[in-house]
């Protein structure tokens, strides 16, 4: 019976903390949020449901894909997240998963983004190609890869992280730039589950500089091209 009653408290106590992570706010509060620019944007519907409109700098992750919670596991726990879906039910379960994985900071959108279009503000359409810049490397690949340069930096990321899509160009840049001094490459966190465990990335995008195949340097999250190159032309 103690034993019970404890066990009781305990889930109970679990239950408020968590709870303490989670806002549940209306669409004129969210999109003030949002415009802070100080955040994560995570739209978690479909992507048949992505494809007819979202809100613009979302990162997408299905709530139905078997694969949720470890791509969750993925983003940077250190920032505010604010997530949504079509009628608030599944980003209501998204948060309280995301709470438990230690994220402290989440607001959920009330009414989800039905919510959003009936307020008049405005959504977005995907008219992006696919990245053929990309790579899904097994970590012996991956380690070849560092072998055959004796600098290369890497840019852990995937297709559905926002921060991940505004890095690419840039360092696509710096691939080029860079060409026959370091490499550049960019892996794909998701589809190379064996590397990113492996070199324990979380909070894509990651970036990670290694010298003659050891790691000298990391950094996660947005970072700007100029403080890159100042990073690169210090071990070149």
């Amino acid at each position: 019976m103690i034993r019970s009653l404890f066990t009781g408290a305990i889930i109970m106590l679990t239950s408020m903390v968590f709870a303490q992570n989670i806002s549940n706010v209306g669409v004129e509060e969210f999109r003030k949020l949002i415009g802070s620019n100080n955040g994560i944007i995570l739209d978690v519907r479909t992507p048949e449901e992505v494809a007819g409109g979202y809100i613009e700098g979302a990162s997408f992750i299905n709530y139905y894909d078997p694969d949720f919670k470890r791509k969750i596991g993925l983003m940077q726990k250190d920032k505010p997240v604010y997530v949504y879906c079509a009628s608030g039910g599944r980003s209501s379960g998204a948060v309280k998963t995301m709470a438990q994985l230690g994220f402290n900071d989440l607001y959920n959108l009330n009414g989800g983004i039905r919510a959003w279009q009936a307020a008049n503000f405005p959504i977005t359409k995907s008219t992006a190609k696919a990245d053929k810049n990309i790579r899904s490397l097994s970590l012996e690949e991956f380690r070849s890869k560092l072998g055959g340069q004796q600098l290369v930096l890497v840019d852990f990321h995937t297709v559905w992280c926002a921060p991940c899509k505004k890095m690419a160009p840039i360092v696509d840049e710096l691939q080029n730039e860079y060409k026959g001094r370091a490499g550049v490459l960019r892996v794909d966190a998701d589809k190379s589950k064996e590397v990113a465990n492996h070199y324990k990335v979380v909070g894509v995008p990651v970036f990670i500089l290694y010298k003659s195949g050891k790691a000298v340097w990391r950094h996660t999250g947005i970072i700007g091209k100029k403080e890159l190159q100042q990073i690169i032309d210090q071990h070149l």
